[in-house]
C-alpha cells in the first residue's frame, strides 16, 4: 500500500497489476474502507487489478458532489494511462454521465436511480456497468432503466441503502457475498 496526495483528497494505492486500476469512489457518509467498498476492493484486487482508493467523505465537505467530481477526476488521472474501472457508491453515481462520457466502465453500487442524470448517465454509457442495489432502497428503482444497453443489474432481497439488511447481519453477509460475487465476476470482462 502507498498513500496517494491527489490535492482535494488523499487515497490509498494497493499493489496489483499496474495495467488495470480499479478507482473507488466514497458516498456521501460511506468511506472506501465500510464493507460494500471494501469488499467489492477485494474482489477485484482477488481478479488481479490494483486498486486507488478515495479515502474521505465528501459529506464532510461543504459542497460534497465538487469534492466527489473532484477527488474522482484526480483519482482517473492518477491512474491513467493504466485501464481504468470505476467503483462508486451513492452519490458517486452522480457522475455517471461524466464517467460515461471518459468512456470507463463502471460498478455503481446502491446507484441514486431515483436522480434523472444517473438514469441519463447510465443511458449513454458505451462500455459495460454493474449495478447493485438493494430492494428495501427508496433510492433503487431498476424499472428506470429499460432500454439501457450492457448493464448487469444485481439486487440484494431486503438490503437498504447501505446494501445491509437492518438487524440481521447474516443475511447482510449474504448480500455481500451476492454482491462480491457479482464485482469479481464484472472485473474479470471489464
Amino acid at each position: 500500500m502507498e498513500r496517494v496526495d491527489l490535492g482535494p483528497c488523499r487515497a490509498i494505492r494497493h499493489e496489483g497489476d499496474a495495467d488495470r486500476v480499479a478507482v473507488l469512489l466514497p458516498g456521501q457518509f460511506y468511506p472506501t474502507r465500510a464493507p460494500a467498498l471494501w469488499f467489492a476492493r477485494e474482489a477485484v484486487m482477488a481478479r488481479g487489478w490494483s486498486a486507488l482508493e478515495v479515502l474521505g467523505e465528501p459529506g464532510e465537505h461543504e459542497d460534497p458532489l465538487t469534492w466527489e467530481r473532484w477527488c474522482a477526476e484526480r483519482a482517473i488521472e492518477a491512474a491513467s494511462p493504466a485501464r481504468v474501472l470505476v467503483i462508486g457508491k451513492s452519490l458517486a453515481s452522480l457522475l455517471a454521465v461524466e464517467i460515461s462520457d471518459r468512456d470507463l466502465p463502471a460498478v455503481w453500487l446502491t446507484p441514486l436511480l431515483n436522480e434523472p442524470s444517473v438514469i441519463d448517465g447510465l443511458a449513454r454509457a458505451r462500455r459495460p456497468a454493474l449495478l447493485v442495489g438493494g430492494s428495501a432502497d427508496p433510492t433503487w428503482r431498476p424499472n428506470a432503466l429499460r432500454g439501457a444497453r450492457d448493464i448487469e443489474v444485481v439486487e440484494v432481497p431486503g438490503a437498504d441503502h447501505a446494501l445491509e439488511v437492518p438487524g440481521d447481519p447474516v443475511t447482510s453477509l449474504a448480500g455481500l457475498r451476492q454482491m462480491t460475487d457479482a464485482v469479481m465476476r464484472f472485473a474479470e470482462r471489464a
